[in-house]
C-alpha cells in the first residue's frame, strides 16, 4: 500500500521581500507521480520571468 501523500506546502509572506513557498505540490502530467518544489516570487501580479533549477537530492539552493 503506498504512503499517503501529505500536504506539506506553507507560504511565508512576512519574513522576506519576496513570497516563499515551500513544499508546493506539482503533479506530473506524464504519471501519477508528484515533485514538491519551492516557489521564490516578489509580491506583485505583474508577469515575471521564471527560473528553474533541478537536482535529484537536494530541494534548497542559495537564495540571495
Amino acid at each position: 500500500m503506498p504512503n499517503k501523500i501529505q500536504d506539506l506546502h506553507t507560504v511565508d509572506d512576512k519574513s522576506f521581500d519576496y513570497v516563499y513557498e515551500q513544499n508546493a505540490t506539482v503533479t506530473l502530467r506524464s504519471s501519477e507521480g508528484l515533485v514538491r518544489v519551492n516557489v521564490y516570487r516578489p509580491k506583485t501580479s505583474e508577469k515575471v520571468p521564471v527560473l528553474i533549477t533541478y537536482g535529484p537530492y537536494v530541494i534548497e539552493t542559495t537564495v540571495p
